[in-house]
């Protein structure tokens, strides 16, 4: 993973730890200093996480750099604004800047895993459950930034204050109940579907060079064993860009370079099932794979059966 995103996951965590502390300090010792720094803190989470997940979907560089400007400029001008004379609460800020950036960081949950370049195959769910761990957490802050707001607004008022402290408990029960609910599926790849692969054009000449070149780099290092491989890495060692390599994959298969990838992998492991006595899990590991339930998984929706099923069959091809 590049350093630039883990920079970015690094800045999110730390704010978030900064934030816990201030809070602490605030609550158990009447810091005045506590409360006006948490907020210029706060405003930090969302955009440090939207730019690690960003990062994450580009293949250069350069092209991330300029989204870095951009929102550490806004940041910069909603901490200067909440220092300045603005006649506005932080807290309006704070709610601002997290319902736009979970809205910004919502949107990764319909990018494909190619579209995560920098991201390896098997590390595909683990991104996605700190996607959805990212979205539960800022949907919990905006139910506490609106909590604080409306009693702001009305804190004279002993019924309202009442009501409020309902719904902030209900909402955030709410949001509990929907990152367990959506936790198992997390842990599932996302599959493409035939409505995704009809939009692909056909493939022209250029993507069956592209594709060949890659099936030959695949045959000759066996490059596919590599767990952390990477379209990114892939395309490097072709010396394309990742896109196109992608787009190939695509247009040529009709699957994503995910499951082209793992093509590779359970070839292999039947190979070895068939020629070696090797364990079940050591042919795993040597195919690539790191998970046993994605190896199962992926070798039964190629083959038909399990990789031991496959071994007691004595298969011939």
């Amino acid at each position: 993973m590049p350093a630039y995103v883990r920079a970015s996951f690094c800045v999110f965590l730390m704010s978030l730890a900064t934030i816990g502390m201030l809070l602490g300090l605030r609550l158990s010792f009447s810091m005045i200093w506590a409360a006006q720094l948490q907020p210029l803190i706060a405003l930090m989470l969302g955009p440090s996480a939207y730019l690690g997940f960003l990062a994450l979907t580009q293949d250069r560089d350069q092209s991330w750099k300029r989204p870095l400007a951009i929102n550490a400029g806004v940041v910069v001008l909603a901490q200067l604004a909440i220092l300045g004379p603005v006649p506005v609460s932080a807290d309006v800020f704070v709610l601002g800047f997290n319902i736009v950036y979970l809205v910004r960081i919502s949107a990764f949950l319909s990018k494909d895993s190619d579209e995560f370049v920098h991201v390896a195959a098997q590390a595909m769910p683990v991104t996605r459950s700190a996607l959805y761990a990212t979205i539960a957490l800022l949907s919990l802050m905006v139910v506490a930034d609106v909590s604080i707001v409306a009693a702001s607004l009305f804190a004279g008022d002993g019924e309202a204050m009442q009501l409020l402290s309902g719904a902030a408990g209900i909402l955030a029960a709410f949001c509990f109940a929907v990152a367990l609910i959506v936790a198992p599926q997390v842990l599932r790849t996302p599959i493409t579907g035939p409505a995704q692969t009809q939009r692909q054009p056909a493939p022209s000449e250029d993507d069956r060079r592209l594709l060949a070149a890659l099936d030959a780099m695949m045959n000759e290092t066996r490059l596919f064993s590599d767990n952390n491989l990477t379209l990114v890495r892939a395309a490097r060692r072709l010396g394309v860009p990742a896109r196109l390599v992608s787009n190939a994959v695509n247009r040529c298969t009709g699957d994503n370079f995910s499951r082209y990838m793992n093509g590779f992998r359970i070839r292999h492991a039947q190979k070895l099932l068939r020629e070696t006595d090797l364990p079940v899990t050591e042919i795993m590991l040597e195919a690539g794979f790191v998970s046993k339930s994605s190896f199962n998984g992926e070798f039964r929706r190629v083959t038909g059966v399990t990789p031991s099923q496959y071994r007691a069959r004595k298969p011939t091809i």
